[in-house]
């Protein structure tokens, strides 16, 4: 077998691993949190990326449907050239998906947000959403959780 055709099944197999996780991990978090704003959850972890991301898992799973589609069928010139002629319309949906997004996580941060919840104070340097609670005592509850006291006293 040639390294180089090896080489690229691996990149490919990588790729639909790579790209199947994301919709998985995107489509869970994006569900969640639009459920819980719907549902009016007393307690949710809100990123504005959230939106526009839950709103690419289709483009995402497109090219994950190509690479499989170009790795199993036999007839790939002509599965090329069908998937060429659907990257137009999946441009315009991606493009118009973030933009739709953007001014959706805006709306999302301003009204249920900014006026039904209180923001809790972030102590996570490597995520940029925060924990929102209808009021600060859900707050200091989350907060302060039994569980945090007993990993706290492990600790010690």
């Amino acid at each position: 077998m040639d390294v180089v055709r090896l080489k690229g099944i691996v990149g490919a197999v990588f790729l639909i691993i790579l790209l199947t996780s994301g919709v998985l991990f995107f489509y869970t978090i994006g569900s969640e949190t639009v459920i819980g704003l719907i549902n009016g959850d007393d307690y949710i972890y809100y990123d504005w990326k959230q939106i526009p991301l839950f709103l690419f898992t289709p483009v995402m799973i497109f090219f994950d449907l190509f690479i499989i589609c170009l790795l199993i069928f036999p007839w790939k010139k002509r599965m090329a050239s069908v998937m060429q002629k659907l990257m137009i319309p999946v441009t315009v949906y991606s493009i118009s998906s973030f933009v739709v997004g953007i001014i959706i996580s805006m709306i999302i941060s301003v009204y249920p947000l900014g006026t039904d919840y209180y923001k809790c104070d972030s102590t996570s340097i490597v995520s940029s959403g925060s924990y929102y609670a209808k009021s600060k005592e859900i707050c200091k509850q989350r907060a302060y959780s039994p569980e945090q006291e007993s990993k706290v006293d492990s600790i010690k």
